[in-house]
Formats: C-alpha cells, structure tokens, sequence
C-alpha cells in the first residue's frame, strides 16, 4: 500500500445517503493533503525501506512491538543521514567537495536534515499499524491531527528557511 493509500485509510468516511451516493470525505482530503506535504522532507528511499520493512514485521494484535520500535528508532536515525548524502551527492555533481563539517553546508541543509527528522516522526506516528498503535491513548484520529498539525508548522516555518536559497554557503566557511 502507498504512503497516500495508508493517509485515504486514516481518512473519516460519512456513511452513504439514501440516493445512493458513495461515501466522501468528512475532511476532504485534509490527511492525503498533510500527508503529502510532511513527505516532501522525507527522502524517498527512507520511505519506501520503513514501509517494506514495516509490512514484513506486520505483527498480529497481542504480539511485541519491540520489533516496530528497532526498526522505527533505526529509520529515524537513518533520515538526516539520507538528507546529508543527497546533499554531498549534489555537492559532488557540481565538481565541489563533500562537505564533512557542518558549518560547510550549504546554507539550507541543517533545517532540512531538521525537518526530515521531524516529518518522518509525524509519518510513522500518523502510520496505520506503527509501533505507536500499541499504546492505549493512540487512535489514528490523534495520528492524522498531529500529521495535519506538524504539515502546518512545517509548512510556515520552511520560507523562513529557504528565502535566501541563492547563498550557498557561509561567507567565512565556503573554502571549507
């Protein structure tokens, strides 16, 4: 199943009317539109491995979590290392050395090793059948309402991050 396949899942659905209309949304598309944004951080390639990985382990009701729990704290840890690779590889297409240091990136890629971090947590939260289906307080309801709420946020603080896209690096780190 899709990213956008498991977010319609989480979806509210109002029940069918008399005349035979099929059921919509009671959001129209609110969870898919949150769902999507929070994906553009994520490096497709993180995605797709949790999401095997997470079918494979698709424990029935009753059993461990702990599995889900190793395999979501290993993709957490495995995101802002994809956003940095992505980065060097760029970096290395245009002729420049990888940038070890931190303060040798170009000027965007701290808040996007950031924000991937952030939305894959927001992700793997609003995720049917994640490891945090296992607590009692969890419904996918609270699932789609952090992912809607963490698609807002991320979605206002970005353009403070990228509105000097242009700078490439900082002046007195660029020979670095």
């Amino acid at each position: 199943m899709s990213i956008l396949g498991m977010a319609r899942a989480t979806e509210v659905v109002q029940p069918a009317t008399r005349g035979g209309k099929s059921p919509e949304p009671a959001v129209p598309g609110a969870v898919v539109t949150a769902a999507e944004s929070v994906m553009t951080y994520i490096p497709t390639e993180v995605v797709t491995a949790y999401v095997a990985v997470l079918g494979i382990l698709d424990a029935p009701a009753g059993h461990s979590r702990t599995p889900q729990w190793v395999v979501f704290w290993l993709f957490l840890a495995i995101t802002p290392l994809a956003v940095w690779a992505a980065m060097a590889q760029r970096e290395m297409a245009k002729g420049r050395r990888v940038p070890l240091h931190p303060a040798a990136w170009p000027v965007h890629t701290g808040f996007n090793i950031m924000a991937a971090t952030a939305a894959f947590v927001l992700w793997g939260f609003s995720l049917p059948g994640s490891p945090f289906s296992g607590f009692g307080w969890y419904s996918p309801k609270i699932g789609a309402v952090a992912l809607i709420l963490g698609s807002l946020v991320l979605g206002l603080i970005s353009p403070l991050f990228r509105a000097n896209s242009a700078a490439r690096r900082r002046p007195a780190q660029a020979a670095s």
